[in-house]
């Protein structure tokens, strides 16, 4: 019985060779299934186009939330980034008989510009014709009584209204900038330059007068020259002067067509944008001189691309010349004057993208009890409103009345 195992060899055998098959099959089955979930993972099931899904764009985590139309509001901001706005009103006096009044109500002079400074802060520049002096210098001009001329100037304390409007250049050539002679004028120009408001049209000597305002904004090089009419009539004084500037004598830039061709041309060369104001025209009239819209039209084939006028004390109507805007005269905006369409005026809002006027709306404004400008509206803006409409149609403008304001139509 020493070989007894022997008789079961061959089941042990057959036993090993079962179990070997048994494992071989199992190790078949698990590779097939890995092969098969391979190939689900590697071979997607087509899909139609219908049943296709966009790829949506990550969405901004500031944007989450926000509604449609606050969407739009964010990128009309964005866009309005870089479009310069110009905004431009007519002469201001802080003086007579304005000042008069301020100082018996016991009112700032901050009180005249209150309702319409939001407006005018809207403006990268922001551009009055400062009528007067600001000085406290009591040596003036021989006055209307005396048989001379209507005497004007501001208290120095005026300046704190000027400084709260938000104005940032100021025009200096007129006829009554040196009514307080030389010293008033120095006066004006030192409280300017402290104060980092710019300006032209007047100065120690021609080349001063004639020298541009600049200003930098929004990416965008601004340069204005300013002349008046009136500049050699001899005023009563002691002594009796004449305005205009000479080499060596303080005085405003006559309009000398001449002395603006030579200024604008080389303005052109340095500025993006080139304004020329003006002090001209027919005073308490809403009429535009052919010869003025002659000078205006020269100027702008030049060049120029905005006119900016004053003096007639009433606002007169506007032209847009090959889409560049003339003002022929922007009124009063703040005086004493007791005519009440001399008391009626309009803030203009120019917008620029690049060098290219785009949009340019004015806004009807009157000056209440000769103290306060405010914004007019609905029934008490209609005349004012439409007469300008009427008066910018003349000069073949096309524009019309939207939302309380005037809207003009661009090329």
């Amino acid at each position: 019985m020493k070989y007894k195992w022997i008789f079961f060899l061959p089941a042990v055998l057959l036993l090993i060779s079962s179990s070997a098959g048994l494992i071989l099959y199992f190790n078949h089955q698990q590779a097939s299934q890995v092969v098969t979930v391979m190939k689900k993972v590697e071979e997607p099931k087509a899909v139609s186009p219908k049943a296709e899904t966009p790829l949506k764009a990550p969405e901004n985590v500031a944007e989450k939330g926000m509604t449609e139309e606050k969407k739009e509001e964010k990128i009309n901001a964005e866009e309005k980034k870089d479009v310069l706005k110009i905004i431009a009103v007519g002469d201001i006096l802080l003086g007579r008989g304005v000042g008069s009044r301020l100082e018996k109500d016991k009112r700032g002079y901050i009180y005249p510009f209150e309702k319409v400074a939001n407006f005018l802060k809207e403006g990268d520049v922001v551009f009055a014709n400062l009528e007067e002096p600001i000085t406290a210098s009591t040596h003036g001009l021989l006055g209307i009584n005396q048989g001379g001329k209507y005497v004007l100037k501001n208290d120095v304390k005026a300046f704190e209204g000027i400084k709260y409007a938000g104005f940032n250049i100021v025009n200096l050539a007129n006829n009554h900038i040196l009514d307080y002679y030389d010293k008033g004028l120095y006066d004006t120009l030192e409280l300017l330059d402290k104060n980092g408001i710019v300006y032209a049209g007047a100065g120690k000597n021609l080349n001063e007068a004639r020298k541009p305002a600049r200003i930098e904004r929004k990416n965008l090089k601004i340069g204005m020259l300013s002349y008046t009419d009136m500049s050699e009539v001899l005023y009563k004084g002691n002594p009796p002067i004449r305005f205009i500037a000479d080499k060596s004598k303080a005085g405003v830039a006559p309009r000398n067509t001449g002395y603006i061709k030579e200024d604008v041309d080389k303005l052109r060369k340095e500025a993006d944008l080139v304004i020329v104001s003006l002090h001209w025209g027919k005073e308490e009239s809403f009429d535009v001189l052919p010869e003025q819209i002659e000078l205006a039209h020269t100027l702008m084939d030049q060049g120029v691309d905005i006119i900016l006028g004053h003096h007639p004390h009433q606002f007169q109507g506007i032209e847009i010349y090959k889409g560049k805007p003339i003002i022929y005269s922007m009124g009063n905006f703040l005086f004493d004057q007791n005519d009440p369409e001399n008391q009626e005026s309009f803030i203009l809002n120019m917008e620029y993208t690049g060098k290219r006027l785009t949009a340019f709306h004015a806004r009807p404004v009157k000056t209440v009890d000769k103290t306060q400008v405010v914004p007019v509206t609905g029934k008490d803006a209609e005349s004012l409103l439409q007469r300008e409409v009427m008066l910018s149609q003349k000069l073949n403008s096309k524009c019309k009345i939207k939302e309380d304001q005037i809207e003009f139509e661009l090329p």
